[in-house]
């Protein structure tokens, strides 16, 4: 007796916990034939009787796969598996999410690829409602969203409306991923560039800041983050960024990146200079040195950029450095930079401060020749390369 009882209590069990339903034995039979739609109106059907049978929503799921509604193949897949699926099930379930979520990935690839954007995003929120659960799929959408965006804002005559509402929607992709993956470096650097695109720099700002506090290390992202500072005229941020980017050997600093910190340094000199309190005028002078050792490096690289050589000896005129005016503005010259009215003046100058009279009466008596009707004014600072 006792025998029996055991025997009908694993029976039970086994009935509610492994074996299907009738409605979903016949629905793996239909299935297997085939019979897709068919499949699909029983299990719809008593849907409600089995709201809590995972196998009948893996089902159902698979037989609307069957008929490309891939939308009611994602619904049915999640609710699956938010019904507490055995292990053996939730990796069939896992199985067949990832082996269609991939067929659309590889689809929306290869057309990303060949920058069809928009067939591309479409395949990606394909993707997504079948598995939501891969985050590189809300990443790779908020990719084909921004350059869809720049494909609109770069139109002639631009579709701002339209690159307006791709903008928003690539950031809250991005934003998407990043709730999925906190830690991942790429996907905050995403969000970062998309508010730059967008022309959002107060939100990009506070995301390179974010990003900067977590990885302090990341020069690149440093250099983006000054290039918006500068951009937004916010020299002293910028100043404070380039300072430590010198400071750093691994930051291998660019040209560009040399001829910026100029720029800015030179900025913070002109609003220094200003001031009349002696620690202002001694703090400007320094700042001044910073911005002549950034258009020596550039000047020196590549003796033909005129506009870092202008710089250069304007700095330098400022500084009372009157063979290194000389110096630079000849150097200029040999590299075939123009001999324009402002540059022969800066010559003729340093020439008569150095006592080579004879050469600055020559260069002043050329300057004449090339003198506007009305006087340029002097050589200015350039903004970000």
């Amino acid at each position: 007796m006792r025998k029996s009882i055991i025997f009908l209590a694993v029976i039970a069990i086994w009935l509610f916990s492994v074996a299907s339903s009738p409605v979903v034995t016949g629905a793996k039979v239909r299935l297997k034939a085939k019979k897709y739609e068919e499949t699909v109106k029983v299990l719809e059907e008593n849907k409600s009787q089995y709201s809590n049978d995972p196998e009948l929503y893996y089902y159902l799921g698979l037989a609307y796969a069957g008929i490309a509604n891939w939308v009611k193949t994602g619904e049915n897949f999640s609710k699956a598996m938010s019904v507490n699926p055995p292990n053996n099930l939730k990796k069939e379930i896992d199985k067949w999410r990832d082996h269609y979520w991939a067929q659309f990935i590889k689809d929306a690839t290869a057309l990303q690829e060949q920058k069809r954007y928009l067939d591309a995003i479409g395949k990606y929120r394909t993707a997504i409602t079948i598995n939501p659960d891969r985050k590189e799929s809300q990443f790779n959408l908020a990719v084909s969203m921004l350059e869809q965006a720049m494909v609109y804002q770069e139109a002639k005559p631009p579709q701002t409306d339209s690159a307006k509402v791709m903008f928003d929607e690539a950031i809250v992709q991005f934003k998407k991923a990043i709730e999925m993956d906190p830690e991942n470096e790429q996907y905050q650097k995403g969000l970062c560039e998309a508010y730059i695109d967008a022309d959002m720099m107060d939100e990009a700002t506070v995301a390179y800041e974010k990003y900067r506090e977590a990885h302090p290390d990341d020069n690149q992202a440093q250099r983006r983050l000054v290039l918006i500072y500068m951009n937004k005229r916010e020299y002293d941020k910028a100043g404070e960024i380039y300072d430590a980017l010198f400071e750093d050997a691994a930051a291998d600093l660019s040209s560009a990146d040399a001829y910026n910190a100029g720029t800015c340094y030179y900025q913070l000199y002109y609003a220094d200079s200003k001031k009349e309190d002696e620690a202002s005028k001694a703090k400007s002078k320094e700042i001044l040195d910073k911005a002549a050792k950034c258009f020596e490096r550039v000047f020196t690289a590549d003796p033909t950029d005129c506009d870092a050589g202008t710089q250069l000896y304007s700095i330098y005129y400022t500084m009372q450095q009157w063979e290194k005016v000389a110096k630079t503005i000849e150097t200029m010259f040999s590299n075939n930079c123009p001999r324009d009215y402002g540059t022969l003046e800066y010559l003729a100058a340093a020439y008569m401060n150095i006592n080579q009279k004879d050469k600055a009466l020559e260069t002043l008596k050329e300057a004449e020749s090339k003198k506007p009707k009305e006087s340029g004014a002097a050589p200015g600072q350039a903004g970000p390369k």
